[in-house]
This record gives structure tokens, C-alpha cells and sequence, in this order.
């Protein structure tokens, strides 16, 4: 960030082996670098005993290791090497309230209502317990799209047990889609290829869902949802060529429509104050339509599914041909 000290100087107390100490899928030293060099610094001086520290892998700053005590350079900032997510960790105890901080920092300040109140509680649960294990962000990606396919061809099939699987299937899709960039996150393993895999297949497995409910509806719902979907469907290409034109292929947030302001930030956008649009906003975000989409298959009443599906085409559709229209009118 900018105004950061290049130079950071990271405390490791003597004789103490909480750097070495593992906290959601990393050693605290570990840790506690990577957050330096995403804060913007370019190198790190360790101060410790040799014997107390872990093995490194390769960093995005360069690391020397002094002696304990060793002089602070006057540019460098001092860093102590055994605090995680503000806990400082001492003990069993503390290590499991700083795994608690990090996990509770995957909140965002512009998640949704059904985020905020029913997903996160499951995904940070299951979050949890991945990060004790070699699962990467891109497997649990590959596990939600496998998943949510899933939860299509059973919509499609329109019997009543297949709408249930159907609606639970939908719903931990939906919660394993945010666990993927809550461990991304925790083990600093962030890439365009899974923030790209990550939206297009919610897009995907979205319009799969609206078309398939329809399918399994059947009647003439058998060919207008996946004719509704499709067209949903084509907005998201306009929004992913966009973003590709600016550089920031498949960051759906970098998309902004005629009334988005440039400088907006995603907090702004949603949550900023309650207003109409801040309103409509809300109701289309996935978090709350994921969970009406399964609620409403699981009680047996996935005409409400297909209905709010149908709204969302329809809006996304609306808005899309105000947008190209303005745009074309600006050129």
C-alpha cells in the first residue's frame, strides 16, 4: 500500500516455537511474511534464533535471518512474529482464536443477507476444516462445479425426490462457492485462473439451474426458462468481455453499469444505504437467490424458483439493453 515501509523487521522471541507453529494451512512465520509483502513490503529481517524458525518456501520479498537483538534498520518497520489475525498466539488456546480471527475475517462488509446470516455460518465451518488438509481453492472450485451440475440434471428430471436433491444440491453448491475464496484467502493463494473459474462457473450453473427448473416444470416452462436463461447467459458475456477489455478478465466487480459511478467501491455498491437500488441490488445477488432457489425445490414448490428466475433473465436482459443503448448514445 502506498506510504508502507519496504523494509519490515519481524520479532521471534528466543526459544519460542509459535513461529514454526501451523495456523490455517501455514506457520505463523510464514504467515506473518505474506501479509508484510501484500502490505507492500519488499524485504524482511528475521529477528531469531535460527533453531526456532520454520522452512520457508519461496516469497513474494526477500527474508534474512539475524541474530536476536540485532540493530533496526531506521527505514524498517518493527513487526512482532507471533501475532495472527491480532491474536497474539502463546498457547493451543490462543492458536485456535487466531484460526477463529482469520476465519471471521472472511466476512466482508458488502456481503449479502444471506451471506451474512446463513452461508457464512456453514462455509467458515467447512473452511475450517480444509485448511488442515493439501485441498487447494481450485479443487473445492472443481468440487462446487461438479455439484452444481448436479443439482441441474436432477432439477431437470422434475420428479419430487429430484427436486429436493435438486434444492440441497443448489445450496451447498452455493456455500462451497464461497468457501473456495475463504481458502484462498487463509493460505494466500489468490489467481486469476480461480477468481475466472470461480465466476463463470457460477454463471454457468445459474442459467443451468433457471433452464433446468424450467425443464423439470415442463409444459411450455420446458423451452421458455432455457430460452430465458440463455439470454441471462449473454449478459454475463457482455460483462466478461468488458471487464477482458480492461484487463481484468473474469473480475465481474470491475464491471460497471450506466449508474454505477467509476470510483464506487463493492461496499458502496450494496450496502452503502438502503435505496431502491441498493434494494433490487440485493435481490439479485446470488447469496440470496441460491438460497430461495434450493428452499423453494426442497418444499416442493419450485414454481417459486422458477419464477424468481425468470425475473432475474428478465432484469439482467432489461438492463443490459439499457446499457448498450446509453453506451451507443455516448459514442
Amino acid at each position: 500500500m502506498s506510504g508502507a515501509p519496504t523494509t519490515v523487521v519481524v520479532d521471534v522471541p528466543v526459544g519460542d516455537t509459535i513461529a514454526a507453529r501451523r495456523i490455517g494451512g501455514m506457520s505463523v512465520l510464514e504467515r506473518t511474511l505474506r501479509e508484510a509483502a501484500r502490505a507492500g513490503a519488499t524485504r524482511a529481517i528475521v529477528r531469531a534464533a535460527a533453531v526456532d524458525l520454520p522452512t520457508l518456501p519461496t516469497l513474494a520479498l526477500a527474508v534474512d535471518v539475524v541474530a536476536p537483538g540485532a540493530a533496526t534498520p531506521a527505514d524498517a518497520a518493527v513487526i512482532p512474529g507471533n501475532v495472527v489475525g491480532g491474536v497474539t498466539v502463546t498457547d493451543d488456546a490462543s492458536a485456535r482464536a487466531a484460526m477463529t480471527a482469520l476465519l471471521q475475517a472472511c466476512r466482508r462488509p458488502y456481503d449479502g443477507v444471506g451471506d451474512r446470516f446463513v452461508i457464512r455460518y456453514c462455509s467458515l465451518a467447512i473452511t475450517r476444516v480444509l485448511t488442515r488438509t493439501a485441498v487447494t481453492p481450485n479443487h473445492v472450485t472443481l468440487a462446487n462445479i461438479a455439484v452444481g451440475l448436479a443439482a441441474c440434471w436432477f432439477a431437470s428430471r422434475g420428479a419430487r425426490l429430484d427436486f429436493v436433491l435438486a434444492g440441497a444440491l443448489i445450496f451447498f453448491q452455493v456455500v462451497l462457492d464461497s468457501c473456495d475464496g475463504e481458502l484462498a484467502r487463509i493460505r494466500h493463494r489468490h489467481s486469476q485462473l480461480g477468481m475466472s473459474l470461480d465466476n463463470i462457473s457460477d454463471d454457468v450453473i445459474d442459467n443451468g439451474f433457471i433452464a433446468c427448473v424450467g425443464v423439470g416444470i415442463g409444459g411450455p416452462w420446458a423451452w421458455i426458462a432455457p430460452i430465458a436463461a440463455g439470454a441471462r447467459a449473454l449478459v454475463a458475456l457482455m460483462i466478461y468481455v468488458d471487464v477482458a477489455r480492461q484487463g481484468k478478465f473474469g473480475d465481474v466487480m470491475a464491471f460497471r453499469w450506466w449508474f454505477d459511478h467509476d470510483d464506487d467501491t463493492p461496499t458502496e455498491r450494496f450496502n452503502a444505504r438502503v435505496t431502491p437500488l441498493t434494494v433490487v441490488r440485493g435481490l439479485g445477488r446470488r447469496d440470496l437467490y441460491g438460497i430461495v432457489f434450493a428452499a423453494s425445490c426442497v418444499a416442493q414448490v419450485p414454481w417459486i424458483a422458477l419464477g424468481l428466475g425468470m425475473a432475474l433473465c428478465v432484469g439482467y436482459a432489461a438492463l443490459a439493453v439499457v446499457h448498450l443503448t446509453r453506451r451507443a448514445g455516448r459514442s
